[in-house]
């Protein structure tokens, strides 16, 4: 997380933080001929302390998992979301604006971006906080077109509300953007928890129902172990490696078409070996 605007407090700090930087660059600048430029950088990004959860109703993230599955080329939707609290988000219906699009865009065109929004109920506008489309097989990090859409549609805003953009595609990867403006805070994936509405509830009702089945180590099954799924074959014991040798050799026999003898190591010929 990290704050969207820097307030006055904020750069105060972080000016505080670069003069130090700064300073301690300054100082270890000496006897350093092959530099001739100083530059420092400042982290204000930090791990949110809770969670922000995004819940959805069964049926809007089979509606989304629906787009992204049934297109081959890229799709968007749009969310119809509510806040129940600072860091609970309620996405509880889908969207879809007409497109059109090919395997790494979408466009629309302004009369049917109108036309959609003008068939929204005064309700449905003023939840509608919530955009996704899908990158079909390839990576969720936002291009640097999303981006751009991410910081038009916030300075839209102003300074209050928050909007939720998303990334997905058909590995079931979902990266989160989520802007919230009330309180100034920017949240990414590592402080997202991604949550449909009743899977937990179902799953804590099977749990017992579901139960893993014992195994050790190794296994003897007679001709060889087993370990986890990997086996190899017992070491033999060394009169059954005697045994085996013996009967290799009996197994031999005399080449017809040779004069001499074969002892099962060589051949033989007039007190030759060859």
């Amino acid at each position: 997380m990290k704050p969207i605007v820097l307030s006055e407090d904020m750069k105060t700090k972080l000016f505080e933080q670069f003069f130090e930087k700064f300073k301690k660059e300054l100082d270890n600048f000496a006897f350093n001929t092959s530099d001739t430029t100083i530059s420092v950088k400042t982290n204000f990004s930090e791990v949110a302390k809770e969670k922000v959860v995004i819940t959805y109703t069964q049926e809007a993230f089979l509606r989304m998992q629906s787009l992204v599955e049934f297109f081959d080329t890229e799709v968007a939707w749009y969310g119809l979301v509510a806040r129940l609290d600072p860091t609970h988000y309620y996405v509880y219906d889908v969207k879809v604006c007409k497109q059109y699009v090919d395997g790494a865009k979408v466009d629309t065109k302004d009369e049917d971006t109108l036309e959609f929004f003008d068939s929204l109920t005064d309700e449905e506008a003023n939840d509608m906080h919530f955009q996704a489309h899908s990158h079909v097989k390839m990576s969720t990090s936002a291009s640097g077109v999303d981006l751009q859409n991410q910081q038009d549609v916030v300075k839209n805003l102003g300074k209050t509300g928050f909007y939720i953009f998303q990334i997905w595609n058909k590995n079931n990867d979902i990266n989160t953007y989520l802007y919230d403006l009330d309180n100034n805070v920017y949240y990414d994936r590592k402080d997202v928890i991604i949550d449909v509405e009743g899977v937990d509830d179902f799953i804590a009702e099977v749990a017992d129902l579901v139960v893993e089945k014992k195994t050790y180590p190794y296994q003897y099954s007679g001709s060889g172990y087993n370990y986890n799924g990997y086996s190899y074959n017992a070491p033999k014991k060394d009169a059954e490696k005697k045994e085996e040798k013996e009967k290799e050799k009996s197994d031999v026999t005399k080449p017809a078409y040779l004069p001499g003898y074969y002892d099962g190591y060589s051949y033989g010929y007039e007190g030759w070996d060859w």
